[in-house]
């Protein structure tokens, strides 16, 4: 449970940096190379959570 927490906490802060960034430099959209990145690292977290699910249930 507690890499679940980490790995949301990440994320959330990754979020929170880019969007942040985007921001200071005046830009109201995210370019397509954080939106990439942001989709992988959400997959990814996702898939950790995915196999500690399955991991408890067997």
């Amino acid at each position: 449970m507690n890499t679940t927490v980490l790995a949301l906490e990440s994320l959330h802060q990754e979020v929170s940096f880019m969007t942040r960034h985007s921001f200071d430099e005046g830009r109201e959209h995210l370019d397509d190379l954080e939106i990439e990145h942001l989709i992988k690292m959400t997959s990814d977290v996702v898939m950790k959570i995915k196999r500690q699910t399955q991991e408890r249930y067997l």
